[in-house]
């Protein structure tokens, strides 16, 4: 039986076990760390990112917050502000509507005309402190002082115009509760070219009740921008200054009008809380970005139309790119160690599996060299040289290995006895076996020699008788003819019974054996009766077999054929292509069949059911199928006749023989 050899199959599934076991749980490991570690992650930069823009909202609430506290400290200056509202006021006292109006004309006509001339004479000293108080920063546009009216008091700027009643500032620094200021959102200035805001808060008098008239501011963003601009997160975050409408007020990046805040990104950052999220799309091209977000909350009341009617929000982002950076490095360290957790696993797993399988080798070895042995023992092999085998390789685990090994050397042992015993014996029953075919072949053999030797001694009797006629002598010289004939068949098959001769293979065509068989056959007569049908296929290629040892066989069958239709039948022998590649030659006779009860057992020797038949022909057939690499098979229907198919290999024809056949051709 052919061993198939598995090298390193148990060294490689120790290997991979250790590799499930260790690895599993470890990249388990690692990825539930890499896992929390990101979650970590993110929540340690979004919770930064929601600390830097509260901070960021607080500073600009403290800068508007520091412009209302510097106009209402200006508005409450007696001397400068209040005293030169209140003068501006008494103008107004005992007229009519339609006198105060007149007077408001001829104010801004006056106003008008002093323009083109320079500044006007009137509120020197009042536009003198208003100009040393803006010097001390050059946040501030304009600032500008009105009366109850509208009417212009003070200016820094020669260009504001003397009626601001219908301005939104001075409308809602007037309207609204003691203790609101009014905060404008940004718009831009087509004088300046640039954004600016105003902040207005009423001027009251002692008696607290309507406003005497406004102080209004024109600020520039630098004071917002200023508390926005220092925001570095890292190399590309920074924060901004949003409305509820989606407006950049103020971003470092893009320009206000370059790009809007979507609705899906508002309603996520437009909370009463700092926050931080996930945003999809962070309205700079980021995806997944993290930001932070913050309402503005100012420490004054503003009224209700201040910042547009809207709220501010300072927002805080960074590329995701940046942002994640850290968490692609923890992955790619989670990676490092992983791999450096397979590399150590796989080398531990190797040193170990094969120390462990080291010792499973040797012992496999020793078995796989015990096997080949016995099952390459000679039988010229004397029981004395059974046991005589090489020592075996002493192997030392202490563990369970070492228990395998020494049970196996003590199955060896036994195995070499048993082996001896097996070899005695099986000597001794090849002897007998011998003995008993000697016995039963001279038994056979004697049987049928004695037969024949009678008549032919009682015939030769017959012959000496001087009396017998001429007739009767020549009846009994066939007689004695006939058995010799018999006794040299039963001869021959005993002779090629026992000398089993090995072929001598030849290559040659499957139609030239039968003809041969069948010229032989016809030669020995008793085929008169037949009617011989030959079937030869066209173009079958050659086989290699002993040609005298086949068509010997095939004699043998159609001598079966001709006895098995005394009365006489059809005989057909074929040669074709059959399964599988294979060449059959068949004999098919329409004869009296064979019962099925002896099929399995024709070819067996001496089993026959002729009375003179000595059980050998079909033996010998089959023997000689065999020994030139064929097979036969047998088809029989009693009453109906039998089949018996030979089948040969083809021989291969040869490249360079197909293409000078076809070149000839």
């Amino acid at each position: 039986m052919e061993q198939h050899s598995r090298r390193g199959g148990l060294q490689r599934k120790f290997f991979i076990s250790l590799l499930i076991v260790g690895i599993l749980p470890g990249v388990a490991a690692l990825i539930a760390t890499y896992l929390y570690s990101t979650d970590s992650l993110k929540h340690s930069i979004g919770s930064s990112f929601q600390e830097i823009a509260r901070s960021t909202a607080i500073r600009i609430a403290t800068a508007v917050d520091t412009e209302i506290d510097r106009a209402l400290q200006l508005a409450s200056l007696p001397m400068v502000v209040r005293q030169k509202v209140e003068l501006a006021n008494q103008r107004y006292r005992g007229k009519s509507e339609t006198e105060v109006r007149t007077l408001l004309a001829a104010g801004e006509s006056a106003w008008s005309k002093a323009g083109l001339n320079g500044r006007p004479s009137a509120m020197t000293d009042t536009t003198g402190y208003l100009k040393t108080w803006v010097s001390k920063t050059d946040s501030y546009v304009r600032l500008v002082i009105t009366d109850r009216r509208g009417a212009l008091v003070a200016t820094t700027d020669p260009r504001t115009p003397y009626l601001n009643g219908d301005r939104a500032w001075w409308q809602e620094a007037v309207k609204e509760d003691r203790g609101t200021a009014y905060v404008s959102s940004l718009r831009s200035d087509p004088v300046l070219n640039e954004y600016v805001f105003d902040v207005a808060v009423p001027i009251r008098g002692d008696d607290d009740q309507e406003p005497l008239g406004v102080v209004g501011l024109v600020i520039r963003r630098n004071v917002l921008m200023d508390t926005i601009l220092p925001i570095r997160v890292g190399q590309t975050g920074h924060g901004m200054l949003l409305d509820t409408e989606g407006t950049p007020l103020i971003c470092p990046v893009l320009p206000p009008t370059a790009h809007l805040i979507h609705d899906a990104l508002l309603n996520q950052l437009a909370r009463d809380e700092p926050l931080w999220f996930v945003a999809d799309d962070d309205a700079h091209g980021g995806h997944d970005s993290i930001v932070g977000a913050a309402p503005v909350r100012f420490a004054h009341r503003l009224t209700a139309s201040s910042l547009g009617g809207k709220r501010w929000f300072a927002f805080v982002r960074q590329q995701p790119e940046e942002t994640y950076a850290p968490i692609y490095s923890l992955l790619v360290t989670v990676g490092l160690i992983g791999f450096g957790l397979v590399v150590g696993l796989a080398s531990l797993g190797f040193v170990v599996g094969r120390r462990t399988v080291s010792p499973i080798l040797a012992l496999r070895r020793e078995t796989e060299a015990l096997r080949r042995e016995v099952a390459t023992l000679p039988e010229s092999v004397s029981p004395l040289h059974v046991g005589a085998r090489p020592a075996s390789v002493e192997i030392r685990t202490g563990d369970e290995v070492e228990d395998l090994a020494r049970t196996f050397q003590a199955m060896r042992t036994a195995l070499d006895d048993s082996l001896l015993t097996i070899r005695t014996q099986q000597e001794e029953l090849i002897r007998k076996e011998k003995l008993a075919s000697v016995g039963q072949l001279l038994a056979a053999l004697a049987h049928d020699l004695r037969n024949p030797l009678a008549v032919i001694r009682s015939s030769a009797q017959l012959v000496l008788e001087a009396q017998q006629a001429d007739a009767v002598k020549q009846e009994v010289g066939r007689y004695i003819i006939d058995e010799v004939d018999r006794l040299t068949h039963r001869i021959n098959d005993f002779l090629r019974y026992a000398r089993q001769k090995p072929p001598e293979p030849k290559r040659i065509q499957p139609k030239a054996i039968a003809q041969s068989a069948l010229w032989h056959w016809k030669a020995q007569g008793g085929h008169e009766r037949l009617t011989v049908d030959t079937r030869f296929g066209i173009d079958l290629p050659d086989v290699e077999v002993d040609p005298d040892q086949v068509e010997g066989a095939l004699v043998n069958l159609l001598m079966n054929a001709r006895e098995a239709m005394p009365d006489g039948g059809r005989l057909t022998v074929t040669t074709r292509n059959g399964e599988h590649g294979h060449i059959e030659i068949e004999v098919a006779d329409t004869g009296c069949g064979i019962p099925r009860a002896n099929l399995e057992r024709i070819f067996e020797p001496f089993f026959t059911t002729k009375e003179y038949g000595t059980g050998l022909g079909l033996t010998n057939v089959k023997r000689l199928i065999q020994d030139n690499g064929g097979t036969i098979e047998v088809q029989s229907e009693q009453g109906m006749g039998s089949r018996f198919v030979m089948r040969f290999r083809p021989v291969e024809t040869p490249v360079e023989e197909k293409a000078t056949a076809t070149n000839s051709a």
